[in-house]
């Protein structure tokens, strides 16, 4: 599979990155006045539910897609391939949970940073498993944005009374981010063959299924909500779902998945100025510290050098 030409992928970051921003402002609206995990008031959704219904509608709406994909390409996924998707599934499954609940008990600034923590899980794995080698620059990028993000969650939950259920929501968003690295690495290798909108599609309905299978056990309502409820999870699925996750799993043919996660650590300064704007969540003054060294860091890590994206391009051609 050709790798993508660079400025689609410059593109494809920066459409990505601007989607999955809004992802926590739409799912707060769902989730209404009083969210809850499991829970929520007259005609919200609970965190469980929107995480379910984000799933399944983005596999639904990829579902043409997908099989025309399959048809051109006229051969079955192996077995191997398939196993890896449902690997990735789960994965995806178990960071929209934990993602989704920790924005219903802690902060969206809170929420957002530490679950797109992620990029030193996914160097760590890219190395173990996937024997990436990570360059210097990419390793400067990654810890520009860690700190800028930390400085951003530290000024966040310095501002504010941390109770229990905060807490609780912050260890919620870490998990999230250790969990999407399954994601992001089954990705990387999945997609040197597999067509995204097939990768995306079938990812998407096992991690559905799953969620399904949580929601049903724990008595959450699927139905019933307000109209608006619904055209916030629409909302989700055609931004976040479709031009952000869906984005990134195309570009995951032409870049390593540590950059993928990188940029996506941009997501706590679109996501904290529209929690300022939206819903009134006014940031703590270190933010205007942590976004700018987020920006920059990403800026260095997808400023890669012709020989880091030669030996990415041979890493996706050889197979």
């Amino acid at each position: 599979m050709r790798p993508l030409p660079r400025p689609v992928v410059l593109l494809g970051l920066l459409v990505g990155a601007l989607a999955v921003s809004t992802s926590a402002i739409l799912a707060r609206v769902a989730m209404g006045d009083d969210p809850g995990v499991t829970t929520a008031p007259a005609g919200a959704a609970p965190a469980l539910a929107v995480a379910f219904w984000r799933t399944a509608l983005g596999a639904l709406a990829l579902a043409p897609l997908a099989v025309r994909a399959q048809v051109r390409r006229g051969t079955r996924l192996t077995a191997t391939r398939r196993r890896q998707l449902f690997g990735s599934g789960l994965s995806l499954a178990l960071h929209f949970a934990l993602f989704q609940g920790a924005l219903a008990l802690t902060t969206v600034a809170s929420a957002v940073t530490l679950v797109t923590m992620s990029p030193v899980f996914v160097a760590l794995g890219g190395w173990w498993f996937l024997h990436e080698r990570t360059s210097r620059r990419t390793v400067v990028g990654m810890g520009l944005t860690i700190v800028g993000a930390v400085v951003i969650g530290l000024g966040d939950a310095a501002a504010i009374d941390l109770g229990r259920e905060a807490l609780l929501g912050d260890a919620m968003a870490f998990g999230g981010a250790v969990a999407i690295t399954g994601y992001l690495l089954a990705g990387r290798v999945a997609r040197r063959d597999v067509p995204a909108a097939t990768y995306s599609c079938v990812v998407y309905a096992w991690a559905a299924l799953a969620l399904l299978v949580v929601c049903l056990a724990s008595g959450v309502p699927l139905a019933g909500y307000r109209p608006t409820v619904w055209l916030a999870i629409l909302g989700i699925v055609v931004g976040p779902q479709l031009l952000g996750h869906t984005i990134f799993n195309t570009l995951l043919s032409s870049v390593p998945a540590t950059v993928v996660s990188i940029v996506v650590l941009s997501e706590p300064v679109g996501a904290g100025i529209l929690a300022w704007l939206l819903l009134d969540e006014l940031p703590a003054a270190w933010f205007a510290v942590g976004a700018p060294l987020v920006l920059i860091g990403v800026a260095v890590a997808t400023a890669r050098r012709r020989g880091a994206r030669e030996a990415a391009q041979a890493t996706v051609t050889e197979t």
